[in-house]
């Protein structure tokens, strides 16, 4: 079942519990802590507000966290795994038009052995909209069969739009499998021509691909009606100026 909240300021789930939260707007600041051999899916929609979100994760427990982003706001995402197997991934898809600004920093730390970590993070700016991502994983010493990768892709839909994007990692360890990556680019001309001689208008072609694109993320939300939420608010936050 899934659970509807707003503003959660502290997410705890009991050891071997199994929760789907859904939070249609954000508290300052939140605390997750996911016990050992408990799974939580957390999906969160943020719409001109920041968010501070600490989270630690125990042992064989799993988090999976699927954010949008509309418009402006600052995420700051820390995660800490604290047991051997705990697993986390980390999906943002945002959308930004007008003069929006938007930040987002995450920190994943691996503090234990054959602990994994997933992050995704694809964005579409418009007008003269400005994001930022910086990301970061760390593994400490001596940590063994950590697997901690991190990927940043975004789509510049005007000329006066701004992507920034600062991956790393910073590794301590031999026994370890990790990759980052970003990528910052316009829409494929060749696309939207293809579209346009289908009769389909540019402004239609063009929400069309950045729909594409973002699917990557949406996709990963497995309750119909709220991918189908979720995607209507990045259509409503596109209003293109092509």
């Amino acid at each position: 079942m899934i659970e509807l909240v707003e503003k959660q300021s502290s997410i705890k789930l009991l050891e071997g519990e199994q929760r789907i939260i859904v939070e249609n707007s954000l508290a300052k600041s939140t605390s997750v802590e996911v016990m050992p051999n408990s799974s939580l899916v957390h999906y969160r929609l943020n719409k001109g507000n920041d968010n501070k979100l600490s989270v630690k994760v125990h042992e064989n427990a799993s988090y999976k966290l699927i954010t949008l982003q509309i418009g402006n706001g600052t995420l700051d995402i820390d995660v800490s795994l604290e047991g051997a197997k705990a697993y986390c991934q980390s999906d943002i898809a945002y959308a930004l038009n007008k003069e929006d600004k938007m930040t987002i920093v995450s920190n994943f730390v691996h503090n234990a052995n054959e602990t994994t970590s997933n992050q995704l993070i694809k964005g579409v700016a418009s007008g003269n909209s400005y994001a930022t991502f910086e990301g970061k994983i760390l593994i400490p010493y001596d940590k063994k069969k950590v697997e901690g990768n991190q990927q940043h892709r975004a789509l510049l839909l005007s000329k006066s739009a701004t992507v920034k994007a600062v991956p790393a990692l910073e590794i301590y360890a031999d026994d370890v499998k990790c990759s980052h990556g970003s990528a910052i680019g316009n829409l494929n001309q060749e696309q939207i021509y293809y579209l346009q001689t289908r009769g389909i208008s540019k402004e239609e072609a063009y929400k069309i691909l950045t729909s594409a694109f973002l699917r990557e993320v949406t996709d990963g939300i497995d309750a119909e009606d709220l991918r189908t939420s979720f995607e209507k608010e990045i259509a409503e936050c596109l209003l293109l100026n092509v």
